[in-house]
């Protein structure tokens, strides 16, 4: 807590866990002076994706300064969306040259083997045209990186040594082999599992506890490391 009294609370991968993530906020108690940051992928191989999104996008409602991250499951189903022309944007593959090498599998192929069945059962739908506008809307609104003070609050990581404005997106949604920040900079991420506990380390602090492997959902007041989890 700081001298305002401000929370600045991050939460891990929440996975379609939304029974998870409603006993997970009941217990953090949010208050209007707190600052929450979500780490990306709301969506995917939980039972209940729909619940999640209905449940975040409430959330916004309330505590409007909220930073919602993107995942890269969160970006696989907006590319699954472009690549079936249901909504116009450019895709991961079209901005970043890293990605485009890297995925092989079309965009919908990609969503789909990675969890989007079971996103796509939560909706009770069978036709991705059918998906709620206004979910759509809260993962357009998503964003890759946001920084506050000496945290920098991103999905995956930050490449060492490039300017955060100039990183390559699927270096932030996506790679798992990148160094923790340096010289007081702290990255706070999700994206890479651990066993049920947060991992704070020199430079990082990995909050992606496993909540959709049976494990962990995790809020963590980033400022003085207390920790919320529920199983």
């Amino acid at each position: 807590m700081n001298e305002n009294g401000m929370r600045l609370i991050a939460i891990g991968d929440i996975h379609g866990k939304a029974k998870m993530l409603y006993r997970l906020l009941n217990a953090v108690s949010p208050q209007p002076e707190d600052q929450f940051v979500f780490l990306g992928d709301y969506i995917d191989r939980g039972e209940d994706s729909c619940g999640v999104i209905e449940q975040l996008i409430q959330f916004k409602a309330d505590f409007p300064k909220t930073v919602f991250i993107r995942g890269n499951h969160d970006q696989l189903l907006l590319d699954s969306l472009a690549e079936l022309k249901i909504r116009h944007d450019l895709r991961l593959r079209d901005i970043s040259d890293e990605y485009a090498g890297y995925s092989l599998t079309s965009d919908l192929e990609m969503f789909l083997c990675n969890g989007g069945n079971q996103t796509l059962r939560s909706y009770h739908i069978q036709d991705m045209c059918d998906l709620p506008q206004e979910h759509i809307q809260f993962l357009e609104e998503t964003q890759l990186v946001w920084k506050y003070e000496n945290f920098v609050f991103v999905h995956a990581g930050v490449a060492p040594d490039v300017p955060l404005e100039k990183q390559d997106p699927y270096t932030l949604l996506w790679d798992r082999h990148l160094p923790p920040g340096t010289d007081g900079e702290i990255h706070v991420v999700g994206h890479q599992p651990t066993d049920g506990e947060p991992y704070f380390e020199s430079g990082r602090y990995s909050l992606d506890t496993g909540a959709v492997y049976g494990q962990t959902l995790t809020a963590c007041n980033v400022l003085t490391r207390e920790v919320w989890q529920v199983k």
